[in-house]
């Protein structure tokens, strides 16, 4: 098995999902930023889905360093280590807003709703 292909296709599977979830988070904000005069939290929504999408373009960019790196070279080993670090702690990052947004997202639906009933 040749480790740096190995390596190679992890990252890149891993450079299409955080993708996916930039696409995602931001489709989220402007749908905030177009919701912005009837729904509730709109600041927080701003903050989280604005602090979600920098760690993705923030680890988007790990990745790609670390596709720039080889396996087998020792003088790699530090660096991917401290990569693979970084792109850790931000999927988690990632993971954490993503909650975030998505139960600050329900309760400015749930007001939302309420407004609407009220009405």
């Amino acid at each position: 098995m040749d480790i740096n292909k190995y390596n190679h296709r992890k990252n890149v599977a891993c450079a299409l999902v955080i993708f996916a979830a930039l696409t995602a988070n931001a489709f989220a904000l402007s749908y905030v930023q177009q919701m912005a005069d009837h729904i509730e939290y709109v600041d927080a929504l701003r903050g989280v889905f604005g602090a979600a999408i920098f760690n993705e373009i923030w680890a988007l960019g790990t990745l790609i360093a670390s596709l720039c790196m080889h396996m087998e070279k020792k003088e790699h080993h530090q660096k991917l280590d401290m990569v693979a670090n970084w792109t850790t702690m931000s999927a988690l990052s990632i993971f954490c807003l993503n909650i975030a947004g998505a139960v600050l997202n329900h309760l400015s639906m749930m007001e939302l709703k309420a407004k609407i009933e009220g009405n």
